[in-house]
């Protein structure tokens, strides 16, 4: 048996590949393929984000079932995929840690072993990882964690501090090469897969040539926030609620469909911090290149992008004005009322009375909340 296990990194296309894994089960299972994903997911984000962390019985047993349904399926190779894979300290910890690039790439290296025990000896594993050139993955993480994930509310300069040491993959791939084995591990460079990493991905490492009766997924998933509207929420980041986030972040994404003249100069860096930037990885980036086989990153041209270049200039008062006027207005529906009442009476609940979690938890199991939240966005 084969598993084929992708990493991530995260802004690589990961969910619009997840979700087209999930949606052709059926025709992977004609290759002898078996996608796995724990039940109504279509990653193994949530594996990652707990087992790993907990202990790995949890994870055992999935490795152990998907095993059993590989096989009872006729199938030779399981496919799994989570972008949180890579870098896991860092976003198990919400980028809040304090610990020392050394410590963190410690503790990443324990618990990429965990993994590796979880995984039966007779498997042959296959993991593989994109990456993209790392100032435009700085970039695009930034607007990420902005817009969801971590409620990050400082600037591009604050978040690069943090998370310097993702940029460098060698020093994180090499782990898993340490781990799984030097033969185990594949590389491939995100610029080069475009424009469309799904078929990159089933040919190069799937192997299968003809994808004409797969089902084509939405390509353009997990889409990004306008500027302004960005700038907008990571100053409000700080006083939102870290169980709300998952709410507010639907909420400014039906925000960003009623802006006028949205503005879409997501370039964080100026040129010079830019060319700057490049420089101090470069050493780490031909070490990727030569160990991992990649072809060259595209070049950054630095006279062509100072002259080309337009900062950002703020958000005005206007369009703050016209943010805060559709904010309100999507906010005060129904169906977003309604979600808000329940995460805060949840979380007042699990406080005060932690006795009662368990009805909470099976009601959020069960889909009554989701289907209560349905209905009531029908009435909206």
């Amino acid at each position: 048996m084969r598993l084929i296990l992708h990493i991530g990194t995260h802004k690589t296309g990961s969910t619009a590949l997840q979700q087209f894994l999930y949606a052709n089960g059926k025709g992977l299972g004609e290759h002898g393929m078996y996608y796995a994903s724990p039940a109504h997911e279509f990653h193994c984000n949530s594996l990652v984000n707990a087992p790993l962390v907990d202990g790995q019985e949890r994870l055992r047993n999935f490795i152990l079932e998907i095993l059993r349904k590989a096989e009872q399926d006729g199938g030779d190779t399981i496919i799994a995929s989570s972008e949180n894979l890579y870098a896991m300290v860092r976003y198990l910890e919400c980028f809040h840690t304090q610990k020392t690039s050394a410590e963190v790439l410690a503790k990443e290296r324990s618990l990429i072993e965990r993994l590796h025990a979880a995984i039966p000896a007779h498997v042959e594993c296959h993991i593989i990882c994109y990456v993209r050139r790392p100032d435009c993955y700085l970039e695009s993480l930034y607007n990420q964690n902005v817009k969801k994930g971590a409620l990050f509310s400082g600037d591009v300069g604050d978040f690069l501090s943090i998370v310097y040491d993702m940029l460098d993959y060698h020093r994180y791939l090499s782990i898993w090469r340490d781990v799984f084995g030097s033969t185990a591990c594949s590389v491939r460079p995100y610029e080069a897969a475009l424009p469309n990493l799904i078929n990159d991905f089933v040919r190069h490492v799937l192997g299968i040539e003809d994808i004409s009766s797969f089902t084509k997924p939405n390509l353009r998933a997990n889409e990004r926030l306008s500027r302004d509207l960005l700038e907008y929420k990571r100053c409000r980041n700080e006083h939102i609620r870290y169980s709300e986030r998952k709410l507010e972040r639907r909420i400014f994404a039906a925000v960003d469909q009623r802006i006028a003249s949205p503005n879409n100069n997501h370039e964080y860096l100026s040129p010079d911090k830019r060319a700057e930037l490049l420089s101090m990885l470069e050493p780490s980036m031909e070490r990727l290149r030569t160990e991992f086989t990649l072809p060259p990153f595209p070049q950054f041209n630095l006279e062509a992008a100072r002259a080309s270049w337009q900062p950002y200039p703020g958000l005005s008062l206007k369009n703050k004005r016209e943010i805060e006027f559709h904010y309100q207005a999507v906010q005060r529906q129904v169906s977003f009322r309604l979600e808000r009442v329940l995460i805060r009476a949840a979380s007042l609940v699990r406080g005060r009375l932690p006795f009662l979690s368990w009805p909470l938890d099976f009601a959020r199991a069960s889909g009554i909340r989701r289907l209560l939240l349905q209905a009531a966005n029908r009435f909206q």
